[in-house]
């Protein structure tokens, strides 16, 4: 099967032994460029992959730095405001209890 592949010229100038180690050292040298090429592919996708990743890291560490500073920011304006908004309530609560006292007690 392997022959009928295989120009008649160069069956009839091999002869059928030499068409058969021919057919043979082919296949062999194109399992071994396969593994080459495969081998060469696999180790730039590697490569690549790691650059990739690397780049996305960066990425990442730098957006995460920027919301941490977002959120201290955010964090930092909320407590002004709890302060500000908790000293407004106490403030109207002890008006409230002065008015009720000075209500309730005689005079």
């Amino acid at each position: 099967m392997a022959t009928a592949q295989m120009p008649r010229a160069l069956v009839e100038r091999l002869g059928n032994d030499g068409t058969q180690a021919l057919i043979a050292f082919l296949a062999s040298t194109r399992a071994e460029w396969s593994d080459d090429v495969l081998t060469a592919a696999v180790d730039r996708f590697d490569r690549r992959l790691i650059t990739e990743i690397s780049g996305v890291r960066i990425d990442v560490s730098r957006e995460l730095s920027a919301l941490r500073v977002d959120v201290s920011r955010d964090v930092s304006a909320l407590r002004v405001e709890l302060l500000k908004w908790s000293f407004l309530f106490w403030v109207g609560q002890v008006a409230t209890m002065a008015g009720l006292l000075a209500f309730m007690l005689p005079r």
